[in-house]
């Protein structure tokens, strides 16, 4: 059986009492822990009495300074920063899981115990668990590699075939409400107006929408450069419609920072504040909505207008055309039957 032994970080660690653990305290913290830490309900075990007895094959390396570097080594590759908060929160969580378990050894019966914990403490679907595996694959393949450890205790655990949920977007007529609802009343609501209008006719992430500087606009042209996942750079465009909102907050707008999108105080708005401005316009119409369901509903508004799944897969910033394909299942034969009308084989042939 596969089996990795990490030291320990010398705790003195006292008796437990009821069914939750006392949190061992540890000379170095780990990063971004953050306030709210969960509660494990482990089953009763002796306290560890000596951290430093134990096997140590990871040289005076705890766990927690594995995630250091780990986390560090992936800032330096350039991964971006939703990427590297997406690991440390999920690694922070094992850390965790651990440390209250008492769990020395790491084996792959371990790793699935806790991915059987998260998906249970945390109510998560198949899929988000499957994210917690592979953030666990990439830690331990980076601390082979790096000579840390001598063998990977989730090689062996295979990853699950991905559930393909098919992806709904905005009907038509809740579209409608939506853009009937946007008015330029003030210069609040001209930057949400834009922003809404942007989210829809461009398919961009929430991120990537926060993250536009105004040397990125192209209103000439109608072009906007967008930064995606990976730091990888797109091309836009904008329709009129869109270019017009665009254009007037531009002119409302009256700041130096660099930041397409400013808040009340004249700060930049964040991914998180246009989140919550989009939620709330939603309360306010009744209908679900966030950044994330205006991007499903371009892409199928896109593919059902007459792009093909390759000119989706640009506009979205996909690097394969997996993701895409969910768009295409949400097509009904209604859709098939109009673009068979344009584009029939065979009446395309005897009409030439």
């Amino acid at each position: 059986m596969v089996s990795t032994r990490i030291r320990g970080v010398s705790p003195d660690k006292t008796e437990v009492s009821g069914s939750s653990p006392e949190w061992p305290t540890t000379d170095r913290k780990f990063p971004d822990l953050g306030q709210n830490r969960p509660t494990f309900y482990p089953t009763e075990r002796s306290p560890r009495q000596n951290a430093q007895s134990y096997p140590d094959t990871i040289a005076d390396h705890s766990l927690c300074q594995l995630i250091d570097g780990f986390i560090l080594s992936y800032r330096l590759d350039g991964k971006s920063p939703l990427t590297i908060d997406s690991h440390q929160r999920k690694l922070n969580r094992f850390f965790q899981y651990i440390e209250a378990n008492s769990n020395q050894t790491i084996t792959p019966t371990v790793i699935r115990s806790f991915l059987g914990y998260v998906r249970g403490t945390y109510n998560l679907d198949a899929a988000t668990v499957q994210r917690y595996l592979i953030t666990l694959k990439a830690f331990w393949r980076w601390a082979v590699d790096e000579g840390f450890v001598t063998e990977n205790p989730t090689a062996r655990i295979k990853l699950g075939r991905p559930q393909h949920k098919v992806i709904r977007g905005l009907p038509l007529e809740q579209i409608k409400v939506l853009l009937n609802s946007l008015r330029d009343k003030s210069l609040e609501d001209t930057r949400n107006k834009a922003i809404v209008l942007m989210l829809l006719d461009c398919g961009l992430r929430v991120s990537e929408l926060a993250n536009l500087r105004l040397e990125d606009v192209d209103l000439s042209r109608g072009v906007i450069v967008v930064m995606g996942k990976g730091s990888k750079q797109r091309l836009a465009r904008i329709g009129l419609k869109t270019q017009k909102a665009l254009w007037r907050y531009i002119v409302l707008r009256e700041s130096s920072l660099p930041w397409l999108w400013l808040n009340q105080r004249g700060d930049r708005l964040t991914g998180n504040g246009i989140q919550q401005m989009i939620r709330k316009l939603g309360r306010r119409l009744g209908m679900p909505l966030h950044p994330h369901l205006l991007r499903h509903t371009f892409a199928i508004s896109f593919l059902r207008n007459g792009a093909n799944a390759f000119e989706c897969q640009y506009a979205l910033g996909h690097s394969t055309l997996e993701m895409t394909r969910c768009y295409c299942q949400a097509l009904n034969f209604d859709d098939v039957f109009r673009r068979h009308e344009l584009a029939s084989p065979v009446d395309n042939a005897l009409s030439k």
